[in-house]
């Protein structure tokens, strides 16, 4: 056994080289992993306070680098139509009426594990019917979905995320109920591209 290991010491200095390389190879990796999921961004979109179409919609950053919320897009569903429009300014607020206008945008940076109230359900739709220059939103909707478009703290890349919620009527009323707990992801650069495009295109 000794003599073999003798003859075949060289071939097995470097398969115990090529070994080793491929464990610190795996070891850097999983780091790599775990530093880059530390460092991915997450936005919550989540309806609070009630059910109903007084519910309020928080926006959370629940990543480790503070965000630069830059819009909000609302997709809204009826039964003859659908619109996407955006829903990022306070318009329901009269802007002599405030003293701080920034209080009348939900665009502004949100520190980590901090979250913004972007308004009730009745008032983003106020807001879609506002901008699309139609009234009877309220009436007819069956779904709204919530896309959040922000800017990275740490980087120049869009980051984004969506929350379905499904329009639930009873008694005369719409109760949203979220389609799923968390708030999807968006990471797809073919998605934020789409959502780049978008933004550009109504860019006024």
């Amino acid at each position: 056994m000794l003599d073999w290991i003798a003859e075949n010491s060289g071939t097995l200095q470097v398969a115990v080289s090529l070994l080793t390389a491929v464990v610190w190879l795996a070891y850097l990796h999983i780091l790599w992993l775990n530093f880059r999921r530390q460092r991915q961004p997450v936005i919550l979109i989540n309806r609070s306070i009630a059910r109903d179409e007084n519910a309020h919609c928080f926006v959370t950053n629940m990543g480790a680098e503070p965000i630069y919320l830059l819009e909000v897009m609302a997709r809204v569903v009826t039964e003859e139509k659908t619109y996407h429009v955006k829903v990022t300014e306070r318009e329901e607020v009269a802007l002599n009426d405030v003293e701080n206008p920034l209080t009348r945008t939900n665009q502004g940076p949100i520190k980590s594990g901090e979250f913004i109230d972007i308004g009730s359900f009745l008032d983003l739709l106020r807001r879609a019917e506002a901008r699309i220059g139609t009234e009877g939103l309220f009436d007819k909707v069956r779904q709204m979905d919530l896309t959040v478009a922000a800017a990275d703290g740490h980087t120049t890349r869009l980051i984004a995320a969506r929350h379905a919620f499904r329009a639930e009527w009873k008694d005369g009323k719409p109760y949203f109920v979220p389609e799923r707990i968390m708030a999807h992801q968006i990471r797809n650069i073919f998605q934020r591209r789409k959502i780049t495009a978008m933004l550009e295109e109504q860019i006024e």
